[in-house]
């Protein structure tokens, strides 16, 4: 059994996030399973809370609202699936994201990862379900699932680390600004995104939305 208050321990000391993982370089394009943030008000206020907090800390990077995500699972770079292979992962993760209902959570904490700041929700094990569901549909798919099912975080970054840094003053900022409530949001589906990381954020398209239940 995972041990969530651990892994969402602060870290001491952040440093950059932008380093070039194997694969990747301008120009890369990738096909990943996301929930986006864009019809979450609130998430969007809490996460405007903190940025502003952090506003004066240059070795983060802040994330703008149309950019907040969950990360699910990626699929795959766009030049190794093609379209038919595209839209048979999407309906066989919609088969399997429909025995599953939708998603009332909240936010209020930040926590400081090596690469992030960052907001955990209050039932972290309902999107490792809805991550394994899309793993499986997948497998059910391709005959495989890229990346382990181990490691998994759910969270919504709102910053990133461009540098080695302390996090005490960090730390500090974020629990200035934390809010006394927490603030809640109701997610209903899951996006097949294509991204990129050209201009050193997560930019995407949606190029399909698969809901979860019925």
């Amino acid at each position: 059994m995972t041990d969530d208050s651990a892994r969402n321990a602060d870290h001491d000391a952040m440093t950059d996030h932008w380093w070039w993982r194997p694969g990747w370089r301008i120009g890369t394009r990738f096909y990943a399973w996301h929930i986006t943030q864009d019809d979450q008000a609130e998430v969007h206020d809490l996460a405007q809370r903190y940025r502003t907090a952090l506003s004066t800390i240059e070795t983060l990077d802040p994330i703008p609202d149309e950019w907040l995500h969950m990360t699910m699972q990626g699929v795959g770079h766009v030049e190794d699936i093609n379209i038919a292979a595209l839209d048979f992962v999407t309906l066989r993760v919609a088969d399997r994201l429909r025995v599953l209902a939708p998603i009332t959570t909240s936010y209020l904490r930040a926590d400081i990862s090596s690469e992030a700041v960052s907001l955990t929700p209050d039932d972290p094990a309902a999107f490792a379900e809805v991550r394994r569901a899309i793993r499986a549909g997948i497998t059910d798919a391709l005959g495989e699932c890229s990346e382990s099912e181990d490691g998994f975080r759910a969270h919504v970054s709102v910053a990133y680390g461009n540098a080695d840094a302390d996090a005490a003053p960090i730390r500090e900022a974020l629990d200035r600004a934390e809010p006394a409530a927490p603030s809640t949001a109701t997610y209903t589906k899951v996006s097949l995104i294509r991204m990129h990381r050209d201009q050193r954020m997560y930019e995407w398209d949606v190029i399909r939305e698969v809901p979860l239940g019925e």
